[in-house]
């Protein structure tokens, strides 16, 4: 399947907000408080979405099939991964291979990649050769663990 990736615009987010909340409600949901709910929801409105990539704090991109969107990567700074999500739909079809793929070529290469995982997508950034850098811990009601991948510039 050939997949086309691009940078989400403001017409973009309601869309993007849903599928993100399909996909947490799925997979992550039961590792989080009320609290943690909330706090998700919050971020990912297209509403924030918008707010936050007006003033630049964040660049979301997404993976399509055709027209439809099927997945959803944002970055925070230069190497931090925020939001990684692929529509159940799309999970185990190389949605995220693409997306993470789309990620690494906007990168600094000379520093590390960071990412607080969720419980669901700890073995799949392990994959991309992210280690834990801590315990697993909660905040805000958000359960996650932190974790980090070597620059890619550095072999």
């Amino acid at each position: 399947m050939r997949y086309t990736t691009r940078i989400l615009r403001d017409e973009d987010f309601e869309e993007a907000s849903k599928l993100m909340f399909r996909s947490f409600y799925r997979y992550v949901l039961p590792t989080y408080t009320m609290e943690g709910v909330e706090f998700f929801r919050d971020v990912t409105s297209a509403l924030s979405l918008s707010m936050n990539t007006y003033d630049k704090s964040i660049v979301v991109y997404g993976c399509f099939d055709g027209d439809k969107l099927c997945g959803v990567i944002a970055r925070k700074g230069k190497n931090h991964v925020l939001l990684y999500f692929a529509d159940e739909r799309y999970v185990g079809r190389g949605v995220g291979r693409v997306l993470f793929g789309r990620f690494l070529k906007t990168v600094d290469p000379e520093k590390p990649i960071t990412v607080n995982s969720t419980d669901f997508a700890v073995p799949i950034y392990e994959h991309y050769g992210f280690v834990a850098t801590g315990k697993r811990r909660c905040e805000n009601g958000v359960t996650y663990t932190p974790m980090k991948k070597a620059p890619i510039g550095v072999k």
